[in-house]
């Protein structure tokens, strides 16, 4: 069983790595970056929809409302992260109704509007949405619905449960207009993570919080370990400008709701980077920064939260530690750290929403150990209290995702709009701008720059 956790983990964590390398929206969970496969059952990938476990299965629990076939469409590597085909036998034998599994080949939007479309949808339900980035672009597609009245009328154990033990941030996340649209997986954020031993060359005891931290420990490492990369991030802005904003800002938004890139703090974020570029501490190109990371040759990197672990996996147990966003002022985190989460959600002319949703309900739910300990030890963050109070609490080896989710609660999320994308992609190119020592571009006008094309393509879009 050891074996096959860390081989899941491997996968799941790899994905996210690849996607963090490319586009922000693909950071460990949006769709555009899942591993693309035939659609299969699961009963086809060795027993996921355990159709003859469930009809040999004696009925341990009451049958779920609605509880004729549920056909579930799961990401690869979400199927393998939280264990999906043994969770799909497990309830095919308590409850005797069959979930069947599939995967979907390319873009899982496209699909499922294609067969709402055409009056064929097949599936009641989609793992997993990123939330909020993607949640309004699907409620706009009509290719979901919301929870509410599915969730008060499920008769699955526990099920009043569970809406009460999401993380409250996280919780708020999942709703749009006051309806709750996903029943959430698990909880990515922006973090520090870093090589033990290069920070021991250099005779940093205490592991860096803030901005000044950050500055002093790569200036020490560069004279201690001149071979290696003494800091950058992964993914960028998301993990270096917009993480730097959130832990200096109380509200790191604009009255229009987007990310405050003009503000006096992201301008003094720019120039304490332009500052690092300029004294060799972080390279002015990130392209290939989470692949240094990877292969052992940067020594603090400011990632997903998952670069740590990865490190840990690769090098050793005690090589790489994960901490939480960086900050301003020591002591004082402000917005917090930008954070999304990989969530389950129900497709638009479903033709078994309430078994979907009681599926959701049950496989999150707090009776479910199972899953529990699968996110915990292979997915990373959980999303719900109970999941923290039996798995992560006085574990060490979780440590890092029980400061991280506390981070997490008091954290401001994302707006629920489409502009996320936009914003990533049109102030990227003005960041690099800034960076790149051949141009030098005052952090000010960029950002000016940066808010116009920004400006100008939501405009262009609501036309």
């Amino acid at each position: 069983m050891t074996t096959r956790k860390l081989v899941n983990r491997r996968q799941f964590l790899a994905a996210c790595s690849g996607l963090a390398t490319t586009a922000f929206l693909s950071a460990c969970g949006a769709g555009t970056g899942a591993p693309s496969a035939a659609a299969t059952t699961g009963a086809a990938q060795g027993g996921a929809t355990a159709e003859a476990a469930g009809t040999a299965a004696t009925n341990s629990g009451p049958a779920p409302q609605g509880g004729k076939e549920i056909h579930l469409l799961i990401r690869d590597d979400i199927l393998s992260a939280y264990a999906a085909d043994k969770a799909a036998q497990d309830w095919n034998k308590q409850f005797g109704s069959k979930i069947t599994l599939d995967k979907p080949a390319g873009d899982p939007s496209q699909k499922i509007q294609a067969a709402q479309a055409a009056g064929d949808l097949i599936w009641d339900g989609f793992a997993v949405m990123v939330v909020p980035w993607d949640t309004l672009t699907w409620v706009k597609r009509e290719l979901i619905q919301p929870l509410d009245d599915l969730i008060k009328s499920s008769q699955i154990p526990d099920a009043t449960k569970v809406v009460p033990g999401i993380i409250p941030s996280i919780l708020e996340s999942t709703k749009y207009q006051g309806k709750q649209y996903a029943i959430p997986g698990n909880v990515g954020s922006v973090a520090l993570a870093w090589l033990t031993e290069p920070l021991k060359a250099a005779n940093i005891t205490t592991p860096p919080e803030t901005w000044d931290d950050v500055y002093a420990a790569a200036k020490k490492i560069k004279a201690a370990k001149p071979d290696l990369t003494p800091f950058d991030s992964a993914g960028s802005p998301l993990c270096d400008l917009w993480a730097m904003i959130w832990g200096a800002v109380d509200n790191p938004f604009t009255s229009d709701g987007l990310v405050d890139i003009t503000s006096d703090v992201s301008i003094a974020a720019l120039k304490w980077m332009q500052k690092m570029v300029n004294e060799d501490l972080m390279p002015a190109i990130h392209t290939d920064s989470f692949k240094n990371w990877q292969k052992g040759g940067t020594a603090i990197i400011s990632s997903f939260d998952v670069a740590g672990t990865m490190a840990q996996q690769t090098f050793g147990k005690d090589s790489a530690s994960t901490g939480i966003n960086y900050f301003r002022e020591k002591g004082k985190h402000h917005a917090g750290t930008p954070f999304w989460t990989n969530s389950c959600v129900v497709l638009n002319k479903a033709k078994n929403p309430q078994g979907m949703a009681d599926f959701f309900l049950w496989w999150f739910g707090p009776s479910n150990k199972a899953t529990g300990k699968q996110i915990t030890e292979v997915a990373a963050k959980p999303c719900y209290q109970y999941t923290y109070d039996e798995f992560v609490k006085g574990k060490p080896d979780f440590e890092w995702e029980l400061q991280g989710i506390e981070l997490v609660r008091t954290s401001k999320q994302f707006a629920t709009s489409t502009s996320n994308s936009i914003e990533q992609a049109k102030t990227a190119p003005w960041v690099q701008k800034v960076l790149d020592p051949k141009v030098k571009m005052d952090p000010k006008q960029a950002m000016e720059g940066a808010m116009k094309e920004i400006k100008a393509e939501i405009a262009k879009q609501k036309v």
